[in-house]
């Protein structure tokens, strides 16, 4: 095993660092899905999370989906691709601008999310439970700016 040099030390602490404390609790609630639902509707997060956008945001066109949730443009078309060829989402043109795509959630879309978004719920309640609704609004609130500074923060990087 090699030695650990006193020099070197850790820029960011994991224990210490709301990021990545973020992604972690991202990723622990997560895990369950691929074991819950995954194998059984052939879906996979980002699949889960267009459906989930899409029945909130129902008629966002794929670019909107990608600015809005954060996926790169190649994630949010393979799951757009995916939903679409198993009947879940139905793409629907714009008279004003032909290139534009539409995105909504079929009937069996529908089915899908809304029992997908019933475990969802009951999971979020018995997180937020050691929460009060206090701490729960501040976070949310918190969260909100955050998402926003970070939208700001790529549009910049990109231009």
């Amino acid at each position: 095993m090699a030695k650990r040099r006193a020099a070197h030390q850790p820029l960011l602490h994991t224990d210490t660092s709301p990021f990545y404390q973020v992604w972690v609790l991202t990723n622990l609630t997560a895990k369950p899905f691929a074991a819950t639902f995954g194998r059984r509707f052939h879906l996979n997060l980002n699949d889960w999370r267009i459906m989930l956008t899409l029945a909130d945001r129902p008629g966002v066109t794929a670019q909107e989906l990608s600015e809005y949730t954060g996926l790169d443009k190649m994630s949010v078309s393979r799951a757009v691709r995916n939903l679409e060829g198993q009947g879940r989402l139905a793409r629907q043109g714009n008279e004003a601008d032909r290139r534009l795509r539409h995105l909504f959630l079929t009937d069996e879309g529908w089915q899908v999310y809304e029992e997908i978004a019933r475990n969802a719920v009951r999971r979020e309640q018995n997180l937020y439970a050691s929460l009060s609704a206090r701490e729960l609004a501040t976070f949310q609130q918190l969260l909100v700016k955050l998402s926003d500074r970070a939208r700001s923060l790529a549009f910049e990087a990109a231009s």
